[in-house]
C-alpha cells in the first residue's frame, strides 16, 4: 500500500482519489487580493495581467482555485493554460479555449513558467494579451512566480507593451498562503478523503507538530510528511520484504456483513480500532491493546505495513470449489448430501464473492450485506460437513478454493503456489502463498461454522494471525 501525499494542488486535480473542494482551506487575506483584481478590472473595462509572488509550495495556485470557489458568486471556474503550450503559442490557445463573457470574471492560470530566455517571444506574448485583454475585462491572467527577479522582468515587459492598464500595480500581489495553525487541518482533510490516520502510518499528533514547526510552506510541510510516510511505510516493506497478507473467511451468507464490520470499503484494508472494538478481551486483543501505545507497534501500522486486508466467500462458492477440485472422498460425501460437480454453478457463485473481485480487481466501491436469496439445505449441509473437516483438511479444501480462483482469474497462479508454507518460527505457517500477477499473496484462510460466524470472532483470528507475522517479522516486541 503506497500512500500519496499530494505536495502541490496541481497534484490534487490529477487525482482521481481525490476531491479539491473541500481540501482548499480559505485564506481571507487572500481572496481580499483576488477581489481588488476583480475590481480593478471593473474600473479600467479591460482585462490584466496578475503576478502572484511567494515562496514555492507557500499555495499560488491554490489561492486561485481558493477565489473560484470560495467566491463563486464573483468568479468562473479557473481555465490553466497547459504548461505544454508553447510561450508563443498561448495567445492562440486562448482565442480557442477561453469561454464566452459572463457577468463573473475568469482566472486563467498560467503554472509552471518560471523562467524563459526568449525575449522576443515574451514581447510578442505581451502584446498580443494586452490586444486580447483589451476585449475581455472579465479575464484575469494568473502567472505565479517565486523569483522576485524574473517577477520584475515581466512586469517591466508587460508595462512596456502594454502600459499600467496590462499590468497595473494592484496585479503586483504577494500570496500569504494558510497559516501553520491550519496545516494539520489541511492534513487531515488529505487523509479523510484517502482513508488513512496518523496511526495507519506510525505516525502521532507529536510529529506533525513538530513538522509544522520545522517547514516555512504549507507545501514543504506535505513534503515532509510524504518523506515520513514513505520512510516508515515503503522502505521498511522493501528494506524487510514483508509480504502482502489476505485473509479469505468462509462461512454462512452471513459472513460478509459480519465482516463488513472490520474492513474498509473498496480495498478491503482492515481497520485496526474495529478489530480491537470486537475483541478487546480476547488474549490477541489484549496483546494488540498495550503494542498500541507505540505509533511504531500499532496495530494500524502492522496492518498497513503488510497491507492486510480481508475477503469473504460465501457456502455456495466453497462447496461447489470442493465438489469440483477437492479430494474425491469429499466430492462424494458432497454427492451424498446432493451437490455434485457443477463447473457452471462454481464459476457463478465464485464470480459473486469479494474474493473474486478482489484478484480479478474489479473491486468492491461499496460495501453491501444483503443476502440474495435463500441458501439451498444441500449447499448448508455441504458447508457443514466442509468446515467440520477444516482442522484436519485445511489444506486440501484451501487447495480446492484456489483452484477455482485460478480457473477464474489466470493471474492468480494457484497451480505455482505453496501451501502450508513454514516461515521460519515455530508453528509459524502461511496457509498459501501464491503471485497475483507481478505481486505475490499470503493468504490465510479460516472457515467458520455459522455459530461462531460473528465480528468478534473473526477479529480474535485475525489479530492471533497478525501478531505472529509481527513477530515474525521483528515489527513488534514479543
Amino acid at each position: 500500500m503506497t500512500v500519496k501525499i499530494p505536495t502541490r494542488f496541481e497534484h490534487i486535480l490529477g487525482d482521481d482519489r481525490l476531491s479539491s473542494t473541500p481540501l482548499i482551506v480559505r485564506v481571507i487575506a487572500d481572496m481580499k487580493k483576488f477581489e481588488i483584481l476583480r475590481r480593478t478590472t471593473e474600473i479600467q473595462g479591460g482585462g490584466i495581467l496578475a503576478f502572484l509572488s511567494g515562496s514555492s509550495g507557500c499555495g499560488k495556485t491554490t489561492s486561485v482555485w481558493s477565489a473560484s470557489i470560495n467566491m463563486s458568486d464573483r468568479f468562473e471556474q479557473v481555465v490553466t493554460v497547459p504548461s505544454t503550450v508553447p510561450l508563443r503559442e498561448i495567445n492562440i490557445w486562448l482565442e480557442a479555449h477561453i469561454p464566452n463573457r459572463t457577468s463573473k470574471s475568469l482566472l486563467v492560470l498560467m503554472d509552471g513558467r518560471e523562467a524563459s530566455d526568449d525575449t522576443i517571444g515574451l514581447r510578442q506574448f505581451m502584446a498580443s494579451l494586452n490586444q486580447f485583454l483589451r476585449g475581455r475585462p472579465d479575464v484575469i491572467v494568473c502567472w505565479p512566480t517565486t523569483s522576485d527577479d524574473w517577477k520584475k522582468e515581466l512586469i517591466s515587459i508587460a508595462r512596456t507593451v502594454g502600459g499600467n492598464s496590462l499590468t497595473p500595480a494592484s496585479a503586483d500581489v504577494t500570496i500569504s498562503g494558510p497559516a501553520k495553525t491550519s496545516w494539520n487541518d489541511v492534513l487531515e482533510r488529505l487523509f479523510i478523503q484517502l482513508d488513512q490516520r496518523l496511526e495507519d502510518l506510525g505516525m502521532d499528533a507529536n510529529y506533525i507538530s513538530l513538522a509544522v514547526d520545522e517547514n516555512s510552506t504549507v507545501g514543504d510541510f506535505l513534503g515532509a510528511v510524504r518523506d515520513a510516510i514513505a520512510a516508515r511505510v515503503d522502505l521498511v516493506q522493501i528494506s524487510q520484504d514483508l509480504p502482502e497478507i489476505l485473509f479469505v473467511v468462509t462461512s454462512t451468507s452471513s459472513v460478509v456483513g459480519e465482516s463488513n464490520r472490520l474492513r474498509r470499503a473498496g480495498t478491503m484494508i482492515l481497520k485496526a480500532e474495529e478489530l480491537v472494538g470486537y475483541s478487546p478481551r480476547s488474549e490477541s486483543g489484549k496483546w494488540w491493546q498495550e503494542r498500541n501505545q507505540s505509533p511504531q507497534h500499532h496495530l494500524a501500522y502492522v496492518i498497513s505495513l503488510f497491507r492486510a486486508k480481508l475477503v469473504t466467500m460465501t457456502p455456495s462458492s466453497v462447496v461447489y470449489s470442493i465438489a469440483s477440485y477437492g479430494p474425491e472422498d469429499m466430492r462424494e460425501a458432497l454427492k451424498e448430501k446432493g451437490v455434485g460437480k457443477s463447473p457452471t454453478n462454481a464459476d457463478t457463485t465464485f464470480q459473486s464473492t469479494d474474493f473474486s473481485k478482489f484478484i480479478n480487481g474489479s473491486g468492491m466501491n461499496e460495501l453491501t450485506s444483503t443476502t440474495k436469496g435463500r441458501t439451498s439445505d444441500s449447499i448448508l449441509a455441504g458447508y457443514s460437513f466442509i468446515q467440520s473437516s477444516s482442522s484436519k483438511r485445511h489444506k486440501v479444501i484451501n487447495q480446492a478454493i484456489c483452484a477455482l480462483a485460478e480457473k477464474n482469474v489466470p493471474d492468480f497462479a494457484a497451480g505455482m503456489g505453496r501451501f502450508e508454507v513454514d516461515l521460519g518460527d515455530q508453528d509459524t505457517y502461511a496457509d498459501a502463498v501464491i503471485a497475483l500477477g507481478d505481486r505475490e499473496l499470503h493468504l490465510e484462510f479460516h472457515h467458520l461454522s455459522d455459530a461462531h460466524c460473528r465480528a468478534a470472532s473473526i477479529a480474535a483470528y485475525i489479530m492471533k494471525k497478525l501478531r505472529v507475522y509481527s513477530n515474525h517479522y521483528n515489527i513488534t516486541p514479543r
